[in-house]
């Protein structure tokens, strides 16, 4: 297929299906009147194309951006003259995008990304203005008369990168009214530093700074700095807030790389850009064998220990303010430290938390994926009243945080885990391959794997220890790492279904000393406990779990478990006498 550079216009009628439901005539009417008058004229002295027409809206294609900006600004300035006098809720009025880029040639039709941002940016223009892409603004500045606006980097739909935006301000458009924004944290990745003579220390330096940015913005709850911007400034050439103010940054990452012979040296520093204050930092000693593949391992390691700090930060920034002064970005971390604590009471609170979120910001589409982990951590943990109504909520909020934003992994990741508590074992598989391939990096989406594996008819012991492995390797200190060790246990456990297998006895015990571990974390420890003839240790684990539910008995606790598997599970312990000793060491039997 044919590919070129080209410059997109996207308009669409502001209002479209309200004018239409008044007088559909009338609007084809001025439409047409508009079309002969101004649009066409103004396209066709810039060297424009019409390529389609879509009922409220036009795809029209230039050589030059300068040409297409000034054949928007000339179709705006006359149309929002012409309408001026019409009532308020009359008027025709466009939005409009503009985007240079690559664009794939389909006969007269044109296909891609470049398509879909101009799309975009329309949709993010004033009524009776426009909004341009950093692509176009670098090319008109000095070249149009008019005024660009900056208004910083914007999430569209479907594009997987903040859209650094630009709005061009043309007389007669409505000033853009203010709408709540969600002030997810924005991160820079600054430049490393080459502390060694050897020019591809400098390369490595670079190399991983690019992979680090791009694998950053895997994460849709962060808005982070385009290399390009961040290129310029290094933490040790000017102070910290400086350059996070230039660069519009809460966070700053930067780093340094050194060899000393085949050994390589690696920092990495998460600073609060705001203070100047360390967040986090370490450090990775490697031999340089390799150095493509030293490069992907030193990303990761350093993407994987970025997030998961910058998330724990923010969390206990937030419950340091009010509730009364929480923003929707700061309610949801609330929300989430929350739900990290995995009682009754505390999924209440994320779940109200959460809500508020909603309705502080009803476009965030984070807090509505949280929503539905809410839901489905009720389910399986045994604390729902209703599990088919939870089931039900559940998948309205994915699939809500979905419709909002279809590129957000948690989203994906929720909807996965409510899928397999459902028995769509196939829909929930290909759910969390979706999360996974979004990003592979988030440690939440391989422990979704294992839960979907936990609620299928046949588990994956393989599959579930892989994953479960991989999310504790990616964050050690999540708010649901016992979890996680939890579901790795069971990995081992179901490979031949013995609960004296040592390794499944290590990894359970490992989830009970997680502070945040659950009861049924303790329960099952237990039984491997027995399984082992360490009475003692069961009964202590016992007394633990009970602490956490008072009102659990050996009869609510096969009741309340979901997954399919639990039925060959009781039979083993009642075959075993496991369940009777559970009970003889201190757990009700009704």
């Amino acid at each position: 297929m044919e590919r070129r550079l080209t410059t997109i216009l996207a308009a669409d009628i502001a209002g479209y299906a309200r004018l239409m439901a008044a007088d559909e005539e009338a609007v084809v009417d001025r439409l047409k009147a508009l079309r002969t008058r101004v649009i066409d004229p103004a396209v066709n002295e810039r060297g424009g194309r019409i390529v389609k027409t879509m009922g409220d809206g036009l795809l029209i294609e230039f050589a030059s951006p300068v040409e297409a900006v000034r054949a928007a600004i000339a179709v705006q300035v006359a149309t929002n003259a012409a309408e001026a006098a019409m009532p308020e809720d009359q008027r025709m009025l466009f939005r409009i995008g503009v985007h240079f880029g690559d664009v794939m040639v389909d006969g007269d039709d044109l296909l891609g990304d470049v398509v879909n941002v101009a799309a975009r940016l329309e949709t993010l223009s004033p009524v009776g203005g426009l909004c341009v892409s950093r692509a176009v603004r670098e090319m008109i500045e000095g070249k149009v008369a008019a005024d660009l606006t900056d208004i910083g980097p914007q999430r569209v739909k479907n594009i997987p990168e903040p859209v650094d935006v630009w709005r061009v301000e043309v007389a007669g458009a409505v000033a853009p009214a203010e709408k709540p924004r969600t002030p997810s944290p924005s991160i820079a990745v600054l430049p490393f530093t080459s502390r060694s003579p050897d020019p591809d220390d400098a390369f490595l330096a670079d190399g991983i700074v690019e992979d680090v940015t791009n694998e950053l913005s895997r994460f849709r709850a962060l808005t982070v700095i385009a290399r390009a911007s961040a290129r310029g400034y290094q933490a040790d050439d000017r102070d910290i807030p400086a350059i996070g103010r230039a660069l519009g940054a809460r966070y700053l990452v930067e780093g340094s790389v050194r060899r000393a012979g085949e050994r390589l040296r690696v920092t990495a520093q998460l600073i609060d850009a705001e203070t100047g204050v360390q967040i986090w930092s370490d450090r990775w000693d490697r031999l340089t064998a390799d150095l493509f593949d030293l490069q992907d391992e030193l990303t990761s390691a350093i993407v994987t220990a970025v997030e998961p700090e910058l998330g724990a930060h923010e969390r206990t920034l937030a419950r340091r303010k009010p509730t009364d002064s929480l923003t929707a970005w700061e309610l949801c971390q609330r929300g989430y430290a929350a739900f990290g604590d995995y009682s009754t009471e505390s999924m209440d609170a994320a779940a109200t938390l959460l809500k508020r979120s909603v309705t502080a910001d009803p476009e965030f589409a984070l807090p509505r994926a949280l929503l539905s982990r809410v839901s489905n951590v009720r389910i399986a943990s045994g604390r729902s009243d209703d599990p088919g109504a939870d089931i039900a909520e559940g998948l309205r909020w994915a699939d809500e945080a979905l419709t909002i934003d279809d590129r957000l992994e948690m989203a994906h990741l929720s909807r996965a885990i409510i899928l397999a508590i459902k028995g769509e074992s196939e829909a929930a598989l290909a759910s969390i391959n979706s999360a996974l391939a979004l990003n592979s990096n988030h440690p939440g989406c391989h422990h979704g794997m294992t839960l979907v594996q936990l609620f299928s008819p046949e588990p994956d012991a393989e599959l579930m220890t892989k994953h479960a492995k991989t999310a504790l390797q990616l964050s050690p200190k999540d708010p649901t790492a016992h979890a996680m060790q939890f579901a790795l246990a069971n990995g081992f456990l179901f490979r031949n279904y013995d609960f004296a297998d040592p390794d499944f006895g290590a990894a359970i015990l490992a989830a009970s000393r997680y502070p945040r571990a659950d009861y049924y974390v303790f329960l099952q420890a237990a039984t491997a406990m027995i399984a082992q003839s360490r009475d003692d240790e069961a009964r202590s684990l016992i007394a633990e779990a009970l602490k956490r539910r008072p009102d659990m008995t050996m009869a609510k606790y096969w009741a309340v478990l979901r997954f399919p598997i639990k039925d060959r599970l009781f039979r083993i312990n009642e075959e075993n006498g496991n369940s009777e000793r559970m009970i003889a060491l201190g757990l009700p039997r009704d």
